[in-house]
């Protein structure tokens, strides 16, 4: 079927108008969201900083006879009763085998009696009953230190940081690891501006940390 002069203009009418319309779709202009990530990036804005949630997860609930004697056992420890808090805590991981708060606290009157070996026993044992208690890894790489393992040290401080990385007392203990004991300034640094962050009005100790830090490094200290 042939056609009309008139229908082929038409035809071709809209044919571009199509085109126009396909063109259009393709080079549209960006949403004001990705202008506004554009200009940003193009500020040299940060990313705000979000504070990830702690994963850690209790193994079911304490009971309430569990509860009693591991506060019992903290108000030992703040007085110092070493002895009487070890008692406690001894008892519980023979009761409560599968808490690891008594294990956690009992690596840390190990620690303070400075009994190192029998701390890192009872932290593994607090990390293989709960691998989700930070504290566990922070203190377990307090012993090490202690000891002067500093790369165990900073294995324990970097496990801990692998599953939770905004951990406040891991980062700190993993900062001044590397600012006193092994020299990583710039990576000691870095801990502590994260610390900061996670802090959010960082303490006057802290500031004076990295300002102290920022020097050194300007002057090339070791």
């Amino acid at each position: 079927m042939l056609c009309s002069n008139g229908q082929l203009k038409r035809a071709l009418t809209l044919c571009c108008a199509l085109a126009l319309l396909v063109v259009a779709g393709c080079t549209s202009s960006p949403s004001k969201k990705d202008e506004a990530e554009q200009a940003a990036t193009a500020e040299g804005e940060e990313t705000p900083f979000v504070l990830i949630p702690s994963p850690y997860q209790p193994k079911g609930s304490a009971p309430s006879q569990a509860k009693k004697e591991f506060a019992a056992a903290q108000t030992a420890m703040k007085e110092k009763q070493w002895q009487q808090a070890e008692n406690i805590l001894l008892l519980m991981t023979e009761t409560y085998p599968e808490l690891s708060g008594p294990y956690v606290n009992l690596g840390i009157v190990y620690l303070q009696t400075k009994r190192y070996e029998e701390a890192v026993k009872a932290l593994e044992f607090a990390i293989e009953t709960n691998p989700t208690n930070m504290d566990a890894y922070s203190q377990l790489g307090l012993a090490y230190r202690e000891q002067g393992l500093f790369e165990q040290a900073d294995m324990a401080y970097q496990s801990a940081l692998e599953v939770w990385p905004h951990h406040a007392d891991s980062l700190k203990n993993s900062a001044i690891l590397y600012d006193l004991y092994l020299g990583k300034l710039p990576e000691a640094l870095e801990r502590y501006k994260l610390l900061a962050q996670i802090q959010g009005e960082p303490t006057r100790e802290l500031k004076g940390w990295i300002i102290d830090l920022e020097r050194r490094i300007a002057n090339g200290d070791d």
